[in-house]
């Protein structure tokens, strides 16, 4: 039996000698109810026994009863005694009764003794008996089979003994095996009040937890709706700024670089005012970009535009452009810079902006001394360090000093300007790339910036995709990439614009695309549709897994502007080199230009730059699309700056009459806005392609289904019998028909 299951022999002791009395008990009621009967029996017809046999009867009795009273004071002595009452009586009544067959009743006793008392009892019991049976030979009441009798009471003992030897042990067993139950029901009861307890425990954490789930759920969604929403505020504000900002840098920087064009020279005080108003204003147009930047990387939604590129010669670029900074004040320009290019794939723009922004700094903050630029490489990253000999910068602003719009007082932005986001841009540049920027710095003595690149493509977690597999079905919108294969950046960043959960990484050449598929396992490649073919030839390669590609009639500036009907597309805010470049573009001379644009302040600038570049050029103004129709019949311009977004009759009415008038229908016009109106409303003819490797579930293809069906359009009700016989195709308009018949109101014809 187990260890817990054992009992002390007192407790066996105990047990047995209880289960002894009760059975005892019951015998001698048994043995009194048979002695009744037995009477019954036996002076049934011979009334003259009656007395002998009450009298046996009375004598069981009286040992019973004597026995009982015993049992009181010493339990021990029951046994024995009711034992020695049915050997007595049974003695008595052979010798009353004359009747020796009844020796056989002799082996009741000797088995009740072997039995209950112990097991040597019935054979104590046997030889008594039969010691008796001796002694009575010599009376008349010797039973003439005594020799039988003996032998059936020594066979009562053997029984008894026999039945004994494994019953106490089967009792101490079961007893046993009742108190190990006993104890595990217990045990069990005990452990169902636990189990008990610790489930209301688990229901009342789960419940919390799901509490505490649904808060972070709340608070997540809440700060990205708060996040979301500080990202559009910066762009929207930043555009309503762009706006006045651009005339304030146009119309100072057209005073400051040609002064000629307003007729007559200007005073040299306001030359120098006009050239701190455009300084100051082009470091506000700065400071939004810096904003912008932030908050698109905030949003994760700032893609690298990686290349092969050669570090070396960025810093030596940067360098140069700063040196003339350096040298004017004196200081001392040492580079190091190993002697074989450095080639790693990053994004030369950014990266060529954090050093730069480090040069600056170090160039604006050192007043005597050197700045020392270094690059360095081992086993895994290159080490770009900027030093100089400045003031140096206390050791409790260090760990504060890459935080958005820090400074470490205000006497530093009133002595050396600034706006504390250089240095929070270019740690995450860096960290977008997957280096890590830190600072050295000891007062008096200088600092010195370093960052590190690693010489292997970092993919950030968040775009660590596997090619294929059902995993990557499910991935975040925040976690998809886009690749878009087209070598006009504009169609990039239309898609950019309007895809606002994806990151767009433009490509534009086939080596990039390739470049970029394998590196960065995109969701999908998008290309125009002519390069479908080539796309496809190109991902067929198994580098590049099986990434899904999708080929539509891709939008850029330049598909606008023939859609439109003009030679070029640009959106404000419009610098000087930007419209000097598109003007440069057009196919002929002009010599009278008509601006319009519902802004009287933008018609200035735009005149001034034209002036400005083309002093010869006649220029017209108007500010809404009547007026400018108006002009445009009267004077017939060889160019006209358009604006979209006007009120009334806006630039696209004014396109659309355009056409429509054959005198003015080959006027070249150049499309100047600020608003999607065009994306919107320039139709492409063609077709839509998705190439989809690896299967998908049919939800899978009923979602892609729905997505596409989404942008759908009715077709348009049957009228005449000229539009029964149209093609479904799109098409353009004859010029003598109106654009609304295949196209919607106010739309072009594509």
């Amino acid at each position: 039996m187990p260890a817990e299951a054992s009992i002390s022999p007192e407790e066996i002791r105990r047990l047995v000698t209880e289960l002894r009395l009760r059975s005892t008990w019951r015998l001698f009621a048994i043995a009194v109810a048979l002695a009744w009967l037995w009477m019954l029996t036996t002076t049934l017809g011979r009334p003259q026994m009656a007395g002998e046999a009450l009298a046996i009867l009375l004598l069981l009795l009286l040992g019973g009863g004597l026995t009982r009273l015993a049992a009181f004071r010493a339990p021990q002595v029951a046994m024995p005694g009711l034992v020695a009452s049915v050997t007595t009586a049974i003695a008595v009544a052979i010798a009353l009764l004359g009747l020796p067959d009844l020796a056989y009743l002799f082996g009741i006793p000797v088995l009740v003794a072997g039995a209950l008392i112990a097991p040597w009892a019935g054979f104590v019991m046997a030889g008594a008996v039969n010691g008796g049976l001796l002694l009575m030979q010599r009376t008349a009441v010797a039973p003439g089979n005594t020799l039988e009798v003996a032998l059936v009471v020594s066979l009562a003992a053997i029984v008894a003994w026999s039945f004994a030897r494994d019953f106490y042990v089967v009792v101490e067993w079961t007893y046993q095996s009742y108190r190990l139950a006993e104890r595990r029901t217990r045990e069990a009861q005990l452990h169902r009040s636990q189990l008990s307890t610790v489930l209301k425990d688990l229901d009342l954490a789960y419940y919390r937890l799901r509490r505490a789930n649904e808060a972070l759920a709340w608070a997540r969604w809440q700060a990205e709706e708060a996040r979301q929403a500080k990202a559009r505020f910066a762009a929207n504000v930043s555009h309503e700024l762009r706006t006045p900002l651009n005339l304030i840098i146009g119309f100072s920087e057209i005073m400051v670089t040609s002064p000629e064009s307003y007729g007559q020279p200007l005073p040299p005080a306001y030359r120098g005012d006009l050239n701190a108003i455009y300084r100051n204003a082009q470091h506000l147009s700065d400071l939004i970009d810096d904003v912008l930047d932030l908050s698109q990387i905030e949003a994760e939604r700032m893609p690298l535009t990686r290349e092969q590129g050669d570090l070396r010669q960025v810093l030596e670029d940067a360098v140069r452009m700063i040196r003339g900074m350096v040298e004017a004040k004196g200081l001392r320009m040492a580079v190091s810079l190993p002697d074989e290019p450095v080639r790693l794939s990053f994004d030369v723009t950014r990266i060529r902006q954090v050093v730069l922004n480090l040069l600056n700094n170090a160039a604006r903050f050192t007043k005597a001394g050197e700045i020392t630029v270094e690059l360095t490489m081992d086993a895994h990253t290159a080490t770009v360090a900027v030093a100089d000999t400045g003031p140096g910068i206390a050791p409790e602003v260090l760990p504060r000093l890459f935080e958005e719009f820090y400074q470490a007082d205000d006497t530093i932005r009133r002595e050396h300007g600034g706006t504390g986001l250089g240095l929070a841009i270019s740690k995450r540049f860096v960290e977008l790339h997957g280096g890590r920027i830190w600072v050295e710095s000891e007062l008096g003595r200088g600092s010195r910036f370093a960052f590190t690149l690693p010489l292997t493509p970092f993919v950030p977690s968040a775009q660590r995709l596997t090619p294929a597999g059902p995993a990557s079905a499910s991935l975040e919108a925040a976690e998809r990439i886009l690749v878009v294969w087209h070598d006009d950046p504009s169609a990039a960043l239309m898609l950019q614009r309007h895809l606002e959960d994806y990151q767009v990484y433009p490509a534009a050449s086939a080596s990039e695309m390739f470049e970029s598929v394998v590196r960065l396992r995109p969701t999908a490649v998008i290309v125009d549709s002519d390069s479908r073919a080539a796309a496809e030839r190109l991902l067929a390669d198994p580098r590049c897994g099986d990434v899904p590609i999708i080929s539509c009639p891709l939008p850029t500036r330049p598909k606008l502007a023939v859609g439109l009907h003009s030679a070029d597309y640009l959106l404000k805010p419009v610098t000087r080199e930007s419209l000097r470049r598109a003007l440069s573009r057009l196919a002929h001379s002009f010599n009278k230009a008509l601006i319009v644009d519902d802004d009287p302040a933008m018609v200035r600038l735009l005149a001034r730059i034209v002036r400005a570049e083309w002093p010869e050029t006649q220029i017209l103004q108007a500010y809404n699309g009547l007026m400018a129709l108006e002009v445009a019949r009267n004077e017939h311009p060889d160019l006209i700056l358009l604006d979209l977004a006007m009120p009334g009759m806006d630039g696209l009415g004014v396109l659309d009459q355009l056409q429509r008038e054959p005198e003015l229908a080959h006027t070249t016009v150049v499309v100047v806005t600020a608003t999607e109106l065009g994306e919107q409303t320039t139709q492409f003819s063609g077709e839509m392609n998705v190439k989809v490797p690896q299967p998908m579930p049919a939800s899978g293809w009923l979602n892609l289904l729905r997505a596409a069906t989404t942008t759908l359009r009715p077709a348009p009700e049957v009228g005449t019998w000229e539009t029964k016989q149209a093609t479904p195709q799109p098409q353009q308009a004859p010029a003598s028909e109106p654009a609304s018949v295949l196209a919607p109101a106010r739309a072009l014809p594509g």
